[in-house]
């Protein structure tokens, strides 16, 4: 049974890892994410709490290469979850064990279908990045960097929505980015 704390924290490190999509990150930028991306700690607070959880086991690695535990994506945070995990004294330890959410490869086979999918997926993405570079002037590669920064700060969106965001922070007319097939 997983008491509040552990649950924040599992929600917490979901978000920051991408539920382990992402791969390691530095306790400066971890730190940076949280206290200036998303707006949830100050400074102090976040590279003080990056450190209490790596100290608890939480996050494992050394301090420029961080990756959390595997059996902490085990609570996947709602829309508009924010963490309260600033003013909690001592951190629990990791659960041990199998994660209880994961699945295993053999539980649940990729479709056959997704290899083809992907690839219209990032067809779509790529005439989407050219589109928006074109009409702001970034190179397309800038577009990508910033919309996967942006996935970053914001969690599970897609690449497109990332996209799409940063075409609307450019003043682009989004009618014409939307009509891309």
């Amino acid at each position: 049974m997983s008491s509040d704390v552990e649950i924040e924290i599992s929600k917490l490190l979901h978000s920051s890892f991408r539920g382990g999509e992402e791969g390691h990150i530095s306790s400066r930028d971890l730190a940076r994410m949280w206290s200036l991306e998303m707006q949830w700690f100050s400074p102090e607070v976040a590279q003080s709490l990056v450190e209490r959880l790596h100290h608890s086991g939480w996050l494992v690695g050394e301090s420029d290469s961080l990756s959390p535990i595997l059996t902490s994506f085990q609570h996947t945070p709602e829309l508009g979850w924010r963490p309260f995990l600033s003013r909690v004294g001592e951190m629990p330890e990791p659960p041990r064990g199998e994660p209880e959410k994961m699945a295993t490869p053999s539980e649940a086979p990729a479709p056959a279908v997704s290899d083809e999918q992907h690839h219209s997926d990032e067809v779509a993405d790529s005439k989407l990045a050219s589109r928006i570079a074109s009409m702001s002037g970034l190179e397309k590669r800038e577009v990508i960097r910033r919309a996967q920064r942006k996935r970053r700060a914001l969690g599970p969106v897609s690449l497109e929505v990332a996209m799409l965001l940063l075409a609307r922070e450019q003043n682009l007319e989004m009618e014409k980015l939307v009509e891309i097939p």
